[in-house]
C-alpha cells in the first residue's frame, strides 16, 4: 500500500476556478502532489465516476494516491486507492462489508477522542482539522497545532493536517511531525497550481 505522505490536494469543482478537475489534477501531480482527493458536492454521480476514473489513472502514472470523498462505491468503480470518510459517513469498519478491495480509508477528526477512535478502527490514516480557518467547508470544527502534536504521541497511523494550510503556515504545521498536509484553495485557486504545489512540496524531504 502506498504511503500517506507529502502534499495532499483536494480537487473540488467549486474551488478550481471553473477548470476541469482532471486538468487541475494533472497540474498538481506535475508539481509533486502525492495524494489527490476528489470531493464533488455539486456535480452528478456520473461526473464523479468519470473524473474519478481519469484521476485514478493519472495518479497511477505519477505513483500517487487517488482518494474519493464519502463514496466507497465510487472509489471501487473508479479503481481509486481509497475513500475519505467524515464523522457522519459510513463507519470505517463497515467498508470491508462493501468491498474486498484493500482501500486506503481516511477519517476526519477534530477532537482527541475521535483521533483515539480512528487509531483503533479500520482507518488507514487520520485527518485532523480544521487547523486554521478555511472557506472551503462551512461545517468544519476547529482543531489546533497542539492537537497534531498530541495525536502524533498516541497514533501509529499516518496523520494528515487539514484546514486553511498555506505558504505562510505550512512550516509550523509540518514541524508538529505530521506525515502529510492537505491543501485545497491555496493551491487550486493560485495563479499557477503546478508551481505552487512544487513550492509547498519542498517542505517535505521525500
Amino acid at each position: 500500500m502506498k504511503s500517506i505522505e507529502g502534499i495532499y490536494v483536494i480537487i473540488d469543482p467549486e474551488f478550481i476556478n471553473n477548470e476541469d478537475p482532471v486538468e487541475m489534477s494533472k497540474k498538481v501531480l506535475a508539481g509533486g502532489a502525492k495524494i489527490i482527493q476528489l470531493r464533488n458536492k455539486i456535480g452528478t454521480t456520473l461526473d464523479t465516476i468519470k473524473w474519478g476514473t481519469e484521476i485514478s489513472n493519472l495518479c497511477n502514472e505519477y505513483e500517487a494516491i487517488s482518494i474519493i470523498n464519502d463514496r466507497v462505491d465510487i472509489a471501487c468503480i473508479t479503481n481509486s486507492d481509497g475513500v475519505h470518510l467524515g464523522q457522519k459517513d459510513i463507519h470505517p469498519d463497515l467498508v470491508k462489508q462493501i468491498t474486498h478491495k484493500n482501500l486506503q480509508i481516511g477519517t476526519s477528526n477534530a477532537i482527541i477522542s475521535e483521533v483515539e477512535e480512528s487509531e483503533k478502527n479500520s482507518s488507514s490514516y487520520i485527518a485532523i482539522g480544521s487547523i486554521f480557518p478555511t472557506t472551503t467547508k462551512s461545517d468544519t470544527r476547529p482543531a489546533s497545532l497542539q492537537m497534531l502534536i498530541d495525536a502524533k504521541k498516541i497514533c501509529k497511523k499516518p496523520i494528515v493536517a487539514i484546514g486553511g494550510i498555506n505558504q505562510q503556515n505550512i512550516e509550523s504545521t509540518i514541524d508538529t511531525g505530521v506525515d502529510s498536509v492537505c491543501i485545497a484553495t491555496a493551491i487550486t485557486l493560485s495563479k499557477d497550481p503546478e508551481k505552487t504545489t512544487k513550492s509547498l512540496s519542498k517542505y517535505f524531504d521525500i
